[in-house]
């Protein structure tokens, strides 16, 4: 089974080279959506040897999943973040589960959900579909799925699984460490409009 990474990155020229030369080892293809960025991102991605698909401009998180989803015609698709965050060492124990059948959609279930409001998310989606961390960036799943996925919301966080769930997706979790990363930790406002999205979804289930 054909494996893929699909990165979105936004302005990670510091951080993009190191990923995707790290996660090379465990995937046959790195496909790298550069929403928009200004400060090189996608020429370094090249010259790591990824794939590249270019937005002219920023579209959010969720739209370069969207531009990635379609250009993956069947495999597994792993998705992670180009920041560093997330360890590629995980990712032949999110692709085991799809590849031998047992699920359509891996969660890389963190030991600690950093922010609050995230935690939030992943407790009104786990009432929903049993999952734990339902906001986790790091996730494998069957190409088929990935390219039925319309992606609403203002984020993934619970919809995602969700989504997947109301398609007929089996789905698992695995452990994972991540990485310290940048960024701030605190309450993500968006995350007030997710809970909307969040709610509607639980309620058609």
């Amino acid at each position: 089974m054909k494996r893929t990474a699909l990165i979105p990155a936004f302005n990670e020229a510091g951080s993009i080279g190191e990923v995707v030369s790290e996660v090379e080892e465990y995937v046959d293809r790195v496909l790298v959506v550069d929403d928009g960025s200004t400060d090189g991102t996608a020429e370094v991605s090249r010259e790591v040897g990824a794939e590249v698909v270019e937005h002219e401009v920023n579209e959010g998180y969720l739209g370069a999943l969207r531009t990635g989803f379609r250009k993956v015609e069947g495999g597994v698709v792993v998705t992670l973040d180009a920041d560093g965050e997330m360890d590629p060492r995980f990712v032949p124990d999110l692709v085991e589960p799809v590849e031998s059948g047992e699920a359509d959609l891996v969660l890389g279930r963190r030991g600690e959900i950093p922010r609050a409001s995230e935690r939030f998310l992943s407790f009104v989606a786990g009432l929903f579909v049993d999952a734990e961390d339902t906001g986790t960036g790091f996730r494998a799943l069957r190409g088929e799925l990935a390219r039925r996925m319309e992606l609403r919301g203002v984020c993934p966080c619970g919809t995602f699984v969700l989504e997947a769930a109301d398609l007929g997706a089996e789905i698992s979790e695995v452990p994972v460490v991540n990485r310290s990363a940048r960024g701030h930790r605190g309450v993500a406002w968006r995350h007030f409009f997710q809970f909307w999205y969040v709610l509607g979804y639980g309620v058609r289930k």
